[in-house]
C-alpha cells in the first residue's frame, strides 16, 4: 500500500462488488456521500469525489488573480507581474517595469527564489519562479491602477475573486497600491471591504482535510485533474486556481451551495482553524500593511 493510501478502520462492504471487506483489508476512496471502501483489487485510482451537476457559486462569473513578486514580505517586496483570468474568458497580464536591477540577464525574466512564493509559516501555499511573460513592461503605477479598476468593478458586483493563498497576494497588492500613491481596493469599494474572496487553498484544506501529501498549487491541481503548464507563471497559476476553485465546488456540494457572502465568512473561520498552531500566520483574506522602503 502506498504511503498516501488509507485502509478501512472498520469492517465494511466493497462499493464495487458488495462483498465484505474486513477492517484493514480494503482501501478508502472518495464517494458521492463520503468515503467508500473497496477491496484492494477493486479500488479506483485515488482522486476527489466525482463532480456533480448541482448549482452553486462556481457557475457564476469568477475572476482569478495571481502575482509574481520579489519576495514573501508584502510590506517590502515588489510585484513584478500580474495576471487575471476569468470564467467568462477575461485574460489580462501585466509585467511591471521595475528597472534593470530586477532582471536576471542569465534568463531574461524576472526570477526569484522558488521558496519565496509562500509565507514562511505556510509551506503549502506554493513555490514560485516567475517565468518570462509575453506582455510588454508597463510602468508600475499604470499597471496597478488598471488592475485595481478591473478588480474593483468585479468585486463591486459582489462576484467572487479567486486568489490562491490570498494573505500573500492581497497584502502585497495593498502595499504596492499605497507605495505608488494609489487607492487600495478597500477604499474603492462601497462597503470598504475586499470581498467576496475565494481561496482554493483554504477550500481544499477544509473539504479534504485528511488527504495525505502536499497542498501546493501544482499538487492540488494534479489532484483535481487541472492542467498547470508553467507553475510559477502568474497567468498559468491564475488559470489553474480558477479551475481548481470550480473543481472543488463541483466535487463538494456543501461548499458550492454556500452563498458568496457566506463562503467568504466561512473561509475566515476555516483558515483560522487551519492555522491555529501558527500564531504568526497572517489573517485571511489579508492584513493591510503599510509599504516599507529600505
Amino acid at each position: 500500500m502506498s504511503p498516501d493510501e488509507r485502509a478501512n478502520a472498520y469492517d465494511a462492504t466493497c462499493a464495487h462488488c458488495g462483498q465484505p471487506v474486513p477492517a484493514g483489508a480494503g482501501l478508502l476512496r472518495h464517494g458521492h456521500r463520503g468515503w467508500d471502501v473497496y477491496h484492494r483489487e477493486h479500488a479506483p485510482a485515488p482522486g476527489p469525489p466525482p463532480p456533480g451537476d448541482h448549482p452553486g457559486w462556481h457557475r457564476r462569473r469568477l475572476l482569478s488573480l495571481d502575482i509574481g513578486s520579489t519576495g514573501n514580505d508584502p510590506a517590502r517586496d515588489r510585484i513584478t507581474a500580474v495576471a487575471v483570468r476569468g470564467s467568462d474568458g477575461t485574460a489580462r497580464e501585466w509585467v511591471l517595469d521595475l528597472g534593470s536591477n530586477i532582471l536576471d540577464p542569465e534568463v531574461g525574466s524576472n526570477v526569484r527564489d522558488p521558496d519565496l512564493r509562500s509565507a514562511p509559516q505556510d509551506p503549502d501555499a506554493g513555490s514560485k519562479i516567475q517565468h518570462a511573460s509575453p506582455a510588454s513592461p508597463t510602468p508600475p503605477a499604470q499597471a496597478l491602477e488598471e488592475l485595481a479598476a478591473l478588480l474593483t468593478d468585479h468585486l463591486a458586483h459582489h462576484e467572487l475573486l479567486v486568489v490562491w493563498y490570498a494573505p500573500h497576494v492581497l497584502a502585497t497588492l495593498h502595499a504596492e497600491l499605497l507605495r505608488h500613491g494609489l487607492a487600495p481596493l478597500a477604499d474603492r469599494l462601497p462597503d470598504g471591504v475586499v470581498a467576496p474572496v475565494c481561496d482554493p487553498l483554504v477550500l481544499d484544506r477544509h473539504a479534504d482535510r485528511y488527504r495525505p501529501g502536499g497542498r501546493s498549487l501544482p499538487a492540488v491541481a494534479e489532484w483535481y485533474g487541472v492542467p498547470l503548464e508553467r507553475p510559477g507563471e502568474p497567468a498559468s497559476d491564475a488559470g489553474a486556481a480558477l479551475l481548481v476553485a470550480g473543481a472543488i465546488a463541483a466535487s463538494y456540494p456543501a461548499v458550492a451551495r454556500l452563498s458568496r457572502p457566506m463562503l467568504h465568512a466561512e473561509q475566515v473561520i476555516w483558515y483560522a482553524e487551519q492555522t491555529e498552531r501558527h500564531p504568526d500566520a497572517p489573517a485571511w483574506p489579508f492584513d493591510p500593511v503599510e509599504p516599507v522602503t529600505d
